[in-house]
């Protein structure tokens, strides 16, 4: 009867333990990888915020973004320098200009979807 009231609180500690690693599946997803030349950096997009959603680069680094959608389609725009991303291929850019910059969603998301943004910093 012990034994069965152990493995019982084992059991539920465990199931406990996968459904905060579920939910908190947005911080271990936002990752920067740095691959030779190019600096991967992977953007967690869920309605209506990115994580990370303050970036910082080097001017000049050529950095790949890219965006994994946890709900629906989102995308990555910076209207300013040109820049698009909209999936977990990536795209490549060279930011040659320092500055702060804001990046969008660019796929209409709901309600919430102009207040979906973050920034990247070039120094």
């Amino acid at each position: 009867m012990k034994n069965a009231i152990i493995a019982g609180i084992v059991v539920i500690f465990i199931l406990i333990v996968i459904l905060l690693l579920v939910y908190m599946k947005a911080d271990f997803n936002a990752s920067v990888i740095d691959e030779g030349n190019v600096r991967e950096i992977v953007i967690d997009a869920k309605r209506f915020e990115y994580s990370p959603n303050v970036i910082k680069i080097k001017e000049g680094e050529r950095i790949r973004i890219k965006v994994n959608n946890l709900d629906t389609e989102h995308g990555m725009s910076i209207p300013e320098l040109g820049f698009e991303s909209h999936d977990e291929v990536g795209a490549e850019f060279v930011f040659d200009k320092k500055g702060t910059f804001d990046f969008y969603c660019h796929h209409y998301c709901g309600e919430g979807h102009s207040q979906m943004k973050g920034v990247i910093i070039v120094e």
